[in-house]
C-alpha cells in the first residue's frame, strides 16, 4: 500500500478528492497526529495538569495560612491593645493613689512639724518665764542689798540731810562701777 502516491480511489467522490488531494496520506497525517496527541497527552498533559493541581492546592494552602495568621495577628493586636489600656487604668490608679498618700503624708509632716514648733515654743517661753523670774529675782536682791547697805552707810554717819544726799550720791557712783 502506497500513501503518499496520487492516484484516483474508485469510490470516492470528486468532493473529497478536491478536499483531500490524497487521502491515505490525510488518513496517515490524522493518526499521526491523534497517536501525538495521545503520547503527549500521556506524557505531558497529565504531569501539566497535576503540577497545575499542585500549584492550586499549595496556593491556597498558603492564602489558607495567611489568612489564619492575619486572624492571629488581629487577636494578638486586640490582646495587646487590652493590655495598653488596663495598664493605662493601673497608672492612672497608681498615680492617684500616690498624689492621696502624699496628701496624707505631707498635712501628717506638716502637723508633726507644728507640734514641735509649738513644743520648741512653749518650751522657750518657759526658759524665758524662768530666766525672768530669776532676774527679776537677783534684781528685787540687788536692790535690797544696795538699800540695806545705803541704810547701814546713813546710820552709821551722822543723820544730816547733805552729808544724806552726798552718801547716797556716792553710792550710786559706786554702782555704776
Amino acid at each position: 500500500m502506497i500513501f503518499f502516491a496520487e492516484t484516483q480511489t474508485a469510490g470516492v467522490p470528486e468532493i473529497i478528492t478536491s478536499l483531500f488531494p490524497n487521502l491515505p496520506n490525510f488518513i496517515a497525517h490524522v493518526i499521526a497526529t491523534i497517536v501525538l496527541v495521545v503520547i503527549l497527552s500521556k506524557l505531558m498533559y497529565k504531569p501539566f495538569r497535576k503540577t497545575i493541581k499542585d500549584r492550586r492546592n499549595k496556593i491556597n494552602e498558603l492564602l489558607s495560612e495567611a489568612v489564619q495568621k492575619q486572624t492571629e495577628a488581629n487577636i494578638g493586636v486586640r490582646k495587646a491593645e487590652a493590655l495598653l489600656q488596663d495598664a493605662k487604668t493601673e497608672s492612672s490608679l497608681i498615680i492617684q493613689t500616690s498624689k492621696v498618700d502624699a496628701d496624707i503624708q505631707k498635712t501628717h509632716i506638716i502637723s508633726e512639724a507644728h507640734k514641735y514648733a509649738d513644743i520648741i515654743k512653749n518650751q522657750a517661753e518657759k526658759d524665758i518665764a524662768q530666766e525672768r523670774s530669776k532676774i527679776e529675782a537677783e534684781i528685787k536682791t540687788t536692790i535690797v542689798n544696795v538699800a540695806f547697805d545705803a541704810a547701814e552707810q546713813i546710820l552709821q554717819t551722822e543723820i544730816n540731810k547733805t552729808k544724806n544726799k552726798k552718801i547716797v550720791d556716792e553710792f550710786i557712783e559706786n554702782l555704776d562701777k
